[in-house]
């Protein structure tokens, strides 16, 4: 036991560091995103296929020709502790579904626009990676407040337990 609680203790602190790299390298671009470690986890998987470490920042982006859109980025990796399978199927399904939202000031969130990215084969096919599902791109109107939000459904290989829905937190608000 107590070299599971060490090991989930470091990749817990993999994955903080892991999301704070990608807040940094996001803050570059002219967007605002959930801030790091606000949407990771550590997802036991069955069997010998070691834990899946998980963040998916969400963020609202400005775009060329005055637009937004929402984006959400998986990122993921494999804990392999030299006995895992790194090769089997990890999940039967993985999909974000992202969303572009709009509020006037004082009022509540309204998706303008989503997109459902099934990204099944990438997450099975590597041990380590990352993949953008980008809402399309909008006119950015000015009086209105923009925020970027995403819903995650994932059901993992022969856990049998079915469908696991994981509400992300949206981005901080864009004026």
């Amino acid at each position: 036991m107590h070299k599971n609680l060490l090991r989930a203790s470091a990749v817990g602190a993999a994955a903080i560091a892991f999301c704070g790299v990608i807040s940094v390298s996001q803050a570059s671009a002219a967007q605002t995103c959930s801030t790091a470690g606000t949407n990771a986890r550590l997802q036991v998987m069955t069997g010998i296929i070691p834990e899946a470490q998980l963040s998916v920042p969400t963020c609202v982006e400005a775009v060329a020709d005055g637009k937004v859109r929402g984006k959400a980025t998986v990122n993921w990796a494999f804990v392999n502790d030299g006995q895992s399978d790194m090769t089997s199927k990890r999940f039967t399904s993985f999909k974000v579904t992202t969303r572009l939202e709009s509020r006037v000031p004082g009022g509540t969130d309204v998706v303008v626009n989503s997109k459902t990215c099934d990204i099944t084969a990438n997450i099975n096919a590597t041990p380590e990676s990352s993949f953008a599902c980008l809402t399309p791109a909008v006119t950015l109107d000015p009086s209105k407040q923009w925020s970027g939000d995403a819903t995650v459904v994932y059901d993992i290989e022969g856990d049998g337990k079915g469908p696991i829905t994981w509400q992300l937190t949206g981005s901080p608000l864009m004026s």
